[in-house]
């Protein structure tokens, strides 16, 4: 079992960033607050990771499927997928740090336009307060990616026959079935079946 140790490794890390950015990208990554006139109050919006960039997001369920993907796969295919997956990871780090700033003033009143139709946004510039927090993590989930696919482009082609000691054994019927049609092709040759010696010569 030693020798798929890093197979196991490997789908750990890819669940565990994949599922951690999808996770990460619904919390609230940055708040805009629209200054109103009294006696109103400021609005708030929250924006959470997949408003700001929906990116981090596709390439997590992309890191997900690679799950199924390198199961699938053996050999080269598998180290193709490896190095797709060290691709999304790395993408993952990019991403996260492009949208740990701010969103623009005009994305903000747009965004608040959108999502809260009654403020007038187009007057006035919106504060925006940012999280580093959830863009740390999110990097920090495309690492384990990362280092996932660079583990199965190393060691991918090495765990192509670990699906084989898993088989289901042969049917019992179909095992019979093969006997009884290698005795019959015995006795068409004129053979006797029961000759072992005969059948340690061959």
């Amino acid at each position: 079992m030693n020798r798929y140790r890093p197979f196991a490794v490997a789908l750990l890390l890819q669940l565990l960033g994949a599922g951690g950015a999808l996770l990460v990208a619904v919390r609230t990554w940055q708040t805009v607050i629209t200054p109103r006139p009294a006696p109103s109050h400021d609005d708030v919006l929250h924006l959470s990771g997949r408003t700001v960039d929906a990116a981090p997001t596709a390439l997590a369920l992309v890191a997900l499927a690679g799950v199924v993907a390198v199961l699938a796969t053996r050999g080269v295919a598998r180290r193709g997928v490896g190095a797709v997956l060290a691709v999304v990871g790395a993408g993952l780090v990019w991403r996260a740090a492009a949208s740990s700033g701010a969103v623009g003033t005009q994305r903000a009143r747009d965004l608040v336009t959108a999502h809260h139709p009654t403020v007038n946004a187009a007057a006035v510039v919106p504060r925006i307060a940012t999280s580093s927090l959830w863009p740390a993590l999110t990097a920090a989930c495309g690492l384990l990616v990362l280092l996932a696919g660079a583990l199965i482009v190393w060691r991918g082609d090495t765990w192509q026959v670990m699906s084989a000691r898993y088989e289901a054994p042969a049917d019992p019927q179909q095992q019979q079935a093969k006997a009884a049609t290698a005795l019959w092709t015995a006795l068409d040759r004129g053979e006797d079946p029961t000759d072992r010696s005969r059948a340690g010569d061959d």
